[in-house]
């Protein structure tokens, strides 16, 4: 499969695409919003660069992007607002207490971090990612 080719080289044009960083990011969240927008969101980063927008504004973006799909992201977002409108009061409380909860069962644990680098080290070994029971 050859390599994808940026947007804007070769001759096409950008033009139909937003010009103001501010509508450009708005327009590339809007694309990750979707299935499928893998063209539109590459066309709208070329044209951000190509105009001379600032490359941190559009990594800030990316990042964003990025953590707005992030369940305990949101969850932990979800949490302090909601803790904001209640304040310190049991309502709030309970909120915070709820986010923790959330937040260490999806944690991973000690133990499965271990057996992933386990695993990790007997593959970089050669070795196989299961063994027979009984054989060690």
């Amino acid at each position: 499969m050859p390599p994808a080719r940026i947007p804007g080289d070769g001759g096409e044009q950008l033009g139909d695409l937003p010009a103001d960083p501010e509508t450009i990011g708005a327009a590339l969240l809007d694309a990750f919003d979707r299935q499928r927008q893998v063209d539109l969101a590459a066309r709208l980063v070329a044209r951000h660069l190509t105009l001379g927008h600032s490359p941190q504004a559009l990594i800030a973006m990316l990042a964003h992007a990025v953590l707005r799909e992030d369940h305990a992201y949101q969850m932990l977002e979800a949490g302090v607002r909601q803790f904001g409108a209640w304040g310190d009061t049991d309502e709030g409380r309970h909120i915070l207490v709820a986010v923790a909860r959330y937040l260490a069962a999806h944690s991973p644990t000690e133990r499965a971090s271990l057996q992933t680098a386990d695993i990790a080290r007997r593959l970089m070994r050669g070795g196989e990612l299961h063994q027979e029971a009984g054989s060690s």
